[in-house]
């Protein structure tokens, strides 16, 4: 009962084990992994050998006390339903669901229930995760799992009011700062005769490398741009011209995924079916 279970191994349930196991959070006995996949639970085993296979969802509620949910947000309310008969009520359910609520899923389970809130940078033992914890949450299961997910990038614990908006910074992050390189890159190479391939090397190191230099000297971005873009220079130009078209632009865009992240998980809140 001391293991960790994992439901699901596609990409964020395969990074999760990646990342526990490499860095040595948990050993390969400790995790219990189910999927529906049988290919992926042969990946899993051929991968990881010492890693336990659950045969059902069921068994893995009945084998840890630790059950991490990694399926998608619609798959959530059909994994609760198999597992809820299993649980004897003290298990730490973690949900990885984006839009799923506490109150959603403490209608299936009324023991503790936490919300985690990964990303794809975790791969490389970087970026954030967000927690949020539920009501029944005890001070030894939020340490653990705290501990357990600080293995993969560091953690920061959020109230579930302000969750949507930290989502899109720290999980949708990553995807919307690529589709910048990506046109910073792209300008580049509609401006000059630079080949795409090295544009695009170019926007990344440079972000990547603004982005340590932020963290290693702990000045602000505003600093930043007061040391580069000096007064009629070459980049207060830039600077200013996104300064003036930006916030439209960004708050549009939030505006917009904000209403998605709002429908993803209204299946599972509408669903009221759940056994035990």
């Amino acid at each position: 009962m001391n293991s960790t279970g994992i439901i699901g191994y596609g990409h964020m349930g395969g990074m999760l084990v990646k990342g526990f196991i490499t860095s040595g959070a948990l050993s390969p006995g400790e995790i219990v992994v189910a999927s529906r996949s049988r290919r992926s639970l042969d990946a899993c085993a051929a991968a990881w050998p010492g890693v336990g296979i659950a045969a059902t969802n069921a068994d893995i509620a009945r084998r840890c006390r630790t059950v991490i949910i990694a399926v998608r947000p619609q798959e959530v309310g059909g994994v609760l339903c198999e597992i809820a008969p299993a649980l004897a009520g003290d298990e730490h359910i973690v949900s990885l669901a984006a839009g799923i609520s506490l109150a959603a899923i403490e209608d299936a389970y009324t023991g503790p229930v936490t919300r985690v809130v990964p990303t794809i940078t975790s791969a490389v033992g970087e970026g954030t995760t967000l927690v949020c914890h539920g009501r029944q949450v005890g001070m030894d299961n939020a340490l653990r799992v705290e501990r357990l997910f600080s293995a993969i990038g560091s953690v920061v614990a959020v109230s579930e009011a302000d969750l949507p908006a930290a989502t899109l910074l720290s999980s949708c992050g990553p995807g919307l700062l690529a589709s910048l390189i990506e046109e910073l890159a792209g300008a580049a190479v509609r401006a000059s005769g630079i080949p795409p391939d090295r544009a695009l090397l170019l926007a990344t190191e440079m972000v990547a490398a603004t982005g340590a230099y932020l963290r290693e000297t702990g000045r602000a971005p505003g600093d930043l741009v007061g040391e580069v873009a000096t007064g009629g220079g070459i980049t207060e130009v830039g600077v200013r011209g996104f300064r003036e078209r930006l916030p439209a632009v960004f708050d549009e865009v939030f505006a917009a995924m904000l209403e998605r992240y709002g429908t993803v998980g209204r299946p599972l809140s509408d669903e009221r079916s759940y056994p035990g």
